[in-house]
């Protein structure tokens, strides 16, 4: 969401105009710490406005501290009712607006290392057992920053989902994924970090950042290493090592492992809407183009499946081009339809 945007959204909310789905949607955009932060001028603002119209010794700043006026014996021009109330609705609903903001913008904020983290639990008590988790979903074209509460931080891509307990266990960190996230884990010596992810596949850490593509409905599951170093696993067997740089790439179908060296650009491109896609099956392509386009694409023509394609799209290009580049790459055809478009 660009700056003009938010800051229409943020003007709806504070006059009462906005839908409950604008509402959430503006929520859901404060998880980003870039967007919570832009909130401040805008506060500056309204608060501003708020001091001028309303005929009151004090008022609560954006800060959400009571500040007296330097001069409240000075005359105030009487406002009409009407406009003392939205001003008053006005300062409520930034209330809201604050406290979330602040909230998020704390967490988001917290170090990835923390010193001397430590499991829940000492070594040998036994730990509750919790059945209580968090599911997290994001849908085609949306992305969301998600923080555990040992400051992990978590960036989920479109038609993802993320599962973790409401507390850890004392002997590891289990979460599970199924679609793309990039993870930037706090680091704990004593407590391993595991995502657990399609096929059996076990991404296992103590502290570093890397980036997993593992949607359930992929021909490829991908683990790239941006820091550190993580164990591969799967069905409990020892697949690989990773460090920084590294690259794995399963096949769903085949069991077949890759390993290579790949650029930071290629692999989190997406969290800045990019697309990039090095060496990847065309259905894997075209299942990710839905995702970021939030249109139907259908391929008619199985011989084209697994046909390995490397290009890369930036975040405004059209789904038309995309699907001409794509479709000259694999020596194919797109067509418009009603319900979206067909490849063949």
């Amino acid at each position: 969401m660009d700056h003009e945007q938010f800051t229409a959204l943020f003007r709806l909310y504070i006059s009462g105009e906005c839908t409950p789905e604008q509402r959430d949607l503006l929520f859901d955009t404060l998880q980003d710490p870039a967007q919570a932060a832009a909130l401040k001028p805008l506060l500056d603002e309204l608060y501003e406005d708020i001091r001028l119209q309303v005929h009151s010794p004090s008022y609560v700043n954006r800060w959400g501290e009571i500040d007296l006026l330097s001069h409240p014996q000075t005359p105030v021009v009487p406002i009409r009712s009407r406009r003392r109330t939205l001003a008053w609705s006005a300062a409520a609903a930034v209330l809201v607006l604050v406290a979330a903001a602040g909230w998020w913008m704390n967490r988001s904020l917290q170090p990835n290392t923390v010193a001397g983290l430590k499991p829940p639990v000492a070594a040998g008590v036994k730990a509750p057992v919790l059945a209580a988790t968090t599911d997290i979903h994001t849908s085609a074209k949306e992305k969301r920053l998600v923080v555990l509460d040992d400051s992990t931080r978590i960036w989920l891509n479109g038609g993802s989902t993320l599962r973790y307990p409401a507390q850890f266990d004392k002997n590891k960190r289990e979460v599970y994924l199924e679609g793309e996230a990039y993870f930037d884990v706090a680091r704990a010596a004593e407590w391993p970090f595991v995502v657990h992810a399609a096929g059996g596949v076990n991404t296992l850490v103590l502290g570093t950042s890397f980036n997993i593509k593992a949607y359930p409905d992929h021909k490829q599951l991908i683990v790239s290493v941006m820091t550190g170093k993580v164990r591969i696993e799967r069905n409990e067997q020892a697949v690989s090592t990773l460090v920084k740089g590294q690259e794995l790439r399963l096949s769903t179908v085949s069991g077949q492992v890759a390993q290579h060296a790949f650029t930071a650009e290629q692999t989190t491109g997406w969290q800045e809407g990019d697309m990039n896609f090095n060496d990847e099956p065309l259905a894997d392509i075209l299942k990710d183009l839905q995702l970021a386009y939030g249109v139907n694409i259908t391929l008619t023509n199985p011989g084209l499946a697994d046909l390995l394609l490397t290009t890369g799209f930036k975040k405004n290009t059209s789904i038309e081009r995309t699907l001409s580049i794509i479709c000259e790459l694999a020596d194919a055809k797109y067509a418009r339809r009603s319900d979206g478009f067909i490849v063949y």
